[in-house]
């Protein structure tokens, strides 16, 4: 196999420091500690929208680091309840060390005494709002291991419980509606992280739901573009994988395309060429072909909003 030698080129000017721990922790991957580092890279007085994160990296990607943030401790996110601004609804707070090194229940209600209370994406849905779930959403540190020593067991039991219960006592109760123009600035954690929660506690794995399914249901401006795909005759496995490439495509161009008429243009065209690319020019791999060539589609179409409108 071939072996190459990194070295590192050093500059004087335009670096961020960041601890070592952080840039060697295995539990945050290589997704995680990029996404600490990008962040940890802006100044202090600059204002860090999660939003923002996703429109210039990715949705998917940004999520995947992001969980491995939170699950580590670098990262714990906040609701404030009584609010649906996007702007203000969340809050998230970070650092380059866990918060494993701070009082979790004073930092808590000092969170709470502003209105914000601790929030994962598991606990968007009311029925989901119990003691069990809330503690298995918090970070990985406060759950013990072998190497921890019975009092330290016993502490980090008692610590994570009386979160949950701190956190369980404020949680509203009341029926939430879902935003039904998906997906929402606004709320974030909609119907993709919604239909993935049912699919990560559903006992029955018979009854998780395909991607064309999850599609269908959070895409139903797109129901066409299925059917065109139907009458290429494709196998359910074969359409599932080109629905969850399209799934990908039409959460980017979301985030993209505030306007819905602009966002459904945007994704039939993209479609449309490709598909007409495929039965002109593939004579084989026709799914590999249609996969790639839609995501490179993509990234021709998605230039930005303006250039884009001046197209229109």
């Amino acid at each position: 196999m071939p072996q190459g030698k990194i070295e590192r080129i050093h500059r004087e000017k335009g670096f961020t420091q960041i601890d070592n721990r952080l840039l060697t922790d295995k539990n945050l991957g290589l997704e995680g500690i990029g996404l600490l580092s990008h962040i940890l890279h802006y100044s202090d007085s600059f204002e860090i929208y999660k939003s923002v994160l996703q429109r210039e990296w990715g949705r998917a990607m940004v999520e995947k680091a992001w969980e491995k943030g939170t699950k580590s401790g670098y990262i714990i996110g906040f609701k404030n309840y009584s609010t649906n601004d996007s702007k203000n609804s969340y809050r998230y707070a970070f650092d380059e060390y866990q918060f494993s090194g701070i009082d979790l229940m004073s930092y808590f209600e000092e969170q709470w005494e502003q209105g914000y209370l601790f929030y994962a994406k598991s606990l968007y849905q009311v029925a989901n709002r119990n003691l069990k779930t809330i503690e298995a959403s918090f970070p990985q540190f406060l759950f013990p291991t072998e190497d921890n020593t019975e009092e330290e067991k016993n502490k980090l039991e008692e610590l994570r419980k009386a979160l949950a219960k701190f956190v369980f006592e404020r949680l509203p109760r009341e029926t939430t509606h879902l935003n039904q123009e998906y997906p929402s600035q606004t709320f974030e954690e909609q119907a993709i992280e919604v239909e993935k929660e049912k699919v990560n506690t559903a006992d029955d794995k018979s009854m998780k739901p395909s991607s064309t399914e999850i599609f269908i249901n959070d895409f139903p401006e797109y129901l066409s573009i299925i059917e065109a795909l139907e009458k290429k005759n494709l196998t359910k496995s074969e359409l599932d994988d080109i629905t969850d490439t399209l799934y990908s495509v039409a959460v980017d161009v979301d985030l993209k395309c505030e306007d819905t008429r602009m966002r459904v243009h945007l994704f039939q065209t993209i479609f449309r060429e490709q598909m007409f690319a495929n039965e002109n020019l593939c004579q084989y791999d026709w799914i590999g072909y249609f996969k790639k060539g839609i995501q490179s589609r993509l990234k021709d179409f998605l230039l930005s909003n303006k250039q884009y409108q001046m197209s229109l």
